[in-house]
């Protein structure tokens, strides 16, 4: 009798007591409540497209020039900073800026700030003859050209623009940009008629960009600054062939990318050496007797 009942008592152990303890189901809510969402999708794998240039409306001056004797100077103008060449190429805009024909206007200066370097029309006369009267320009529509009456006012705004005082920078800057511009006929490269090159101080297209950008950061997109398409080099190019900005662009250059030759007494009074080291070191341009005979004309014009 007694081994029945521990039969009995091990058989319901293995059957009925067995099934009245409820099996453990998987927990589900872990497994649902995770968030997909934050999984990144493909379309994160490459970079968004650049922003359309349909609304970049660049604000050509028309004026296509070129510099004569600019092998020697910013047809090899000094390479890029190491972010050029290191940074990883953006992704250009298939789509060029829209140019403008409307002409960048010239204002004249309300107020000079003290100290600043100004330059009269009877100095800018002597120091650039060719530019008198009607200058170079072939045809009185040939906004590529300028005069020396429009010349005058644009330099003495570079020069209250930024912040320049010494006389030995102006004439330095007046020198660069008569001799790159042959007496300011051009504002683009005419030989060989290299795109996205320009402004009176003849900037290869790297300078251009960064020119530009400063300027109007809303106009032109950072893609651009490794376009190699003509036509989107010279769009950005137009942007700053207005006389102010054409005019102003060396001493842009001066205050911006050769600091250390503003203010500093590098660029001495009435100092031609001077003026070779700045145009060979600092914009990697070349020197020779004719670049010497304009800086000593206008040296010895604002000396007057």
């Amino acid at each position: 009798m007694k081994v029945s009942v521990v039969l009995g008592l091990s058989a319901l152990v293995q059957t009925g007591f067995a099934k009245c303890i409820p099996s453990p189901t998987p927990d589900y809510s872990v497994a649902s409540s995770l968030d997909y969402s934050a999984v990144p999708s493909s379309d994160y794998a490459t970079e968004p497209a650049p922003s359309s240039s349909d609304d970049v409306e660049p604000a050509s001056s028309s004026n296509e020039y070129t510099a004569p004797a600019l092998s020697s100077d910013y047809t090899t103008a000094p390479a890029p900073s190491s972010d050029y060449a290191t940074s990883s190429a953006p992704e250009t805009s298939d789509v060029a800026p829209e140019t403008s024909d409307t002409e960048a206007e010239t204002t004249e200066p309300t107020t000079t700030p003290s100290g600043v370097y100004q330059i009269t029309a009877a100095q800018l006369d002597a120091a650039v003859p060719a530019g008198k009267g009607g200058g170079k320009c072939e045809t009185a529509s040939d906004k590529d050209c300028a005069n020396n009456e429009r010349a005058l006012v644009a330099l003495n705004n570079a020069a209250q623009k930024y912040g320049v005082t010494e006389r030995g920078e102006v004439v330095a800057m007046i020198a660069l940009m008569a001799f790159e511009s042959g007496s300011w006929q051009y504002n683009v490269n005419q030989f060989p008629g290299r795109a996205g090159q320009g402004t009176k101080a003849m900037f290869m297209y790297p300078f251009i960009y960064k020119y530009a950008k400063s300027l109007y950061p809303d106009k032109v997109q950072d893609a651009w600054e490794s376009a190699t398409d003509d036509s989107t080099m010279n769009a950005v190019r137009a942007l700053v062939l207005g006389d102010d900005d054409s005019f102003g662009s060396a001493f842009w250059y001066l205050t911006t990318q050769a600091p250390e030759y503003h203010n500093t007494g590098k660029l001495k009074d009435g100092d031609v050496a001077s003026f070779q080291e700045y145009c060979t070191s600092a914009v990697g341009a070349g020197w020779d007797d004719d670049r010497q005979a304009v800086w000593e004309a206008v040296n010895s014009a604002l000396s007057a």
